[in-house]
């Protein structure tokens, strides 16, 4: 069965590098090949395939039914789930945030020495679409691996809705000026991830309204899982209207934390 072309996987550059703050690197990728790129909203996750060393470009996969495959699993690219902060099409342009963290795992490591010109595999976008659904109240909160998802939500939100943010960053320097409605409160803890507790507490401080509202946690688990505690069972929200993924755990990487990041959220659910 042949599958659309528009899913298939594709390798961009980086045509520019900026730092937004200073753990957070915006990283501009170009490629003509993304003329017919499927993008679906910002906010959407996509997988980012790094070359494996002594590899310019990432090998990648040939689609399947069953999904991805490459031919030699020595090949097989490290993937990283990230969120799509922008996307020009008239310019074949999109823009990836990294949350800098040192030389400890692939992504960082990547967007600390990126060059004009590197290369790396890009999936199809995914998530739910649109990542903002309407509401008239809105709870969100995350760190800053969150963040760029939370920044493109804003940039959708009606200018009449209401809500709160909270956001944990590395430091003072790492807060950002983000346009928002009058109606919506914000947050800043400014801390690692054993500040999760706080941030919690930051959101949870006011009641929140169960009626009419859309609830998006995302970043670490000690963030995540409270807050989707206390939307699902404490207020009653309907499961359709929380959006709760705990993107990492400290200290593991990503392969390690996937089949636990299921069995977290399964329980939660």
């Amino acid at each position: 069965m042949s599958l659309p072309a528009p899913q298939r996987p594709r390798l961009i550059r980086v045509r520019h590098i900026q730092d937004v703050t200073p753990h957070l690197r915006r990283i501009t990728f170009h490629s003509n090949d993304l003329a017919d790129y499927p993008f679906t909203c910002g906010g959407a996750h996509i997988k980012l395939m790094f070359p494996q060393p002594g590899q310019r470009d990432p090998v990648l996969p040939t689609l399947t039914e069953q999904g991805p495959r490459w031919a030699s699993p020595a090949e097989k690219p490290l993937l990283r789930t990230f969120t799509l902060r922008a996307f020009r099409r008239e310019r074949n342009e999109l823009d990836v945030e990294f949350a800098l963290h040192g030389e400890s795992g692939p992504a960082s490591r990547f967007a600390l020495n990126a060059r004009i010109g590197d290369t790396l595999g890009l999936s199809q976008p995914g998530g739910p679409s649109p990542m903002l659904q309407a509401a008239r109240h809105y709870y969100l909160a995350g760190d800053l691996t969150a963040l760029p998802a939370i920044a493109a939500m804003l940039e959708e939100m009606a200018t009449d809705a209401t809500g709160r943010i909270a956001l944990l960053v590395p430091s003072q320097a790492d807060i950002q000026p983000l346009p928002m409605p009058a109606g919506v409160h914000i947050d800043w803890i400014v801390g690692g991830p054993e500040a999760a507790p706080q941030l919690v507490e930051a959101l949870l401080s006011a009641p929140l309204e169960a009626s009419m509202s859309q609830f998006w946690f995302g970043g670490e688990e000690r963030i995540v899982v409270p807050l989707r505690r206390h939307a699902r069972r404490t207020l009653a929200a309907p499961r359709s209207c929380v959006y709760a993924v705990p993107y990492w755990r400290q200290g593991q990487e990503e392969e390690a934390y996937h089949p636990a990041r299921h069995a977290v959220m399964d329980a939660e659910a």
